[in-house]
């Protein structure tokens, strides 16, 4: 344990060097206030860049939820745009130490394959969280400034069910990165592994459901006070992330 917390605390501070607790999470903070200005101020957008010449507006459009912009936020903005950038932050954890040899240095001394990979899980989630969750507390701040009250303990619900898919993200790029050495093709292949988990929603519900991706349906569920949740997405992310580590330990131990 006390070299997980020594390689962790390695990556934490590598970070912090590359500025990147910095950078990502001003990228997410600008991401979570577009979204709920754009939502409320659209028409006098339209109005003051181009005029509204040929866009038919329905003064009598429903008013969005404050539930519904943050979902469109996080959901939308921070899952589409945010998570290609983030996964952009992080296609070189694995690929990097075996280019440069460190993975190979860290290995020979006495520690545990496990450990060096855990580190590298837990160290990613914990910097991709710490900007994502930054942002998003932001996003709900003027969410509920411009649209109404919202439950907090239902938004934090929310971004703890959230924080799954991000460490799901994470681990497949930890696999990926073991059998690909391009950062760029790492990149390339996670995001567009991630973004078939979340659209599977469109084409077949119960083979989403027993994805990756059934959890983002559960905490937007969860968001939008729908009853009788089927918690059961928790339980198959979690078999994903297990599966991607323990895939992963096999090919660098298998190499």
């Amino acid at each position: 344990m006390t070299k997980f917390h020594t390689l962790a605390r390695t990556e934490l501070v590598e970070a912090m060097k590359e500025f990147k607790f910095i950078w990502l999470t001003l990228f997410f903070v600008i991401l979570g206030i577009t979204q709920p200005l754009i939502n409320k101020y659209m028409e006098v957008i339209l109005k003051n860049v181009g005029g509204t010449d040929g866009i038919t507006i329905d003064p009598n459009r429903p008013v969005p939820s404050s539930a519904e912009v943050l979902l469109s936020t996080i959901s939308g903005q921070f899952n589409q745009i945010g998570l290609i950038i983030l996964i952009i932050s992080f296609m070189g954890l694995i690929a990097a130490d075996r280019n440069s040899g460190m993975q190979d240095f860290i290995l020979t001394r006495p520690v545990s394959l496990q450990s060096y990979l855990l580190s590298k899980l837990a160290s990613h989630w914990m910097i991709s969280m710490f900007s994502i969750s930054i942002g998003a507390v932001v996003s709900y701040l003027y969410t509920v400034l411009l649209f109404g009250t919202l439950s907090f303990s239902s938004f934090l619900f929310f971004l703890i069910l959230y924080s799954f898919w991000i460490l799901y993200v994470v681990s497949l790029a930890i696999l990926i990165s073991t059998f690909v050495k391009s950062p760029i093709l790492i990149a390339v292949a996670t995001i567009l592994v991630s973004m078939a988990c979340a659209l599977l929603k469109g084409f077949n519900h119960l083979i989403f459901q027993l994805s990756p991706g059934g959890i983002l349906n559960l905490a937007e569920q969860h968001l939008l006070s729908i009853q009788d949740l089927n918690y059961f997405s928790i339980g198959t992310c979690f078999f994903f992330i297990s599966c991607n580590i323990s895939l992963a330990y096999l090919k660098i131990k298998n190499s």
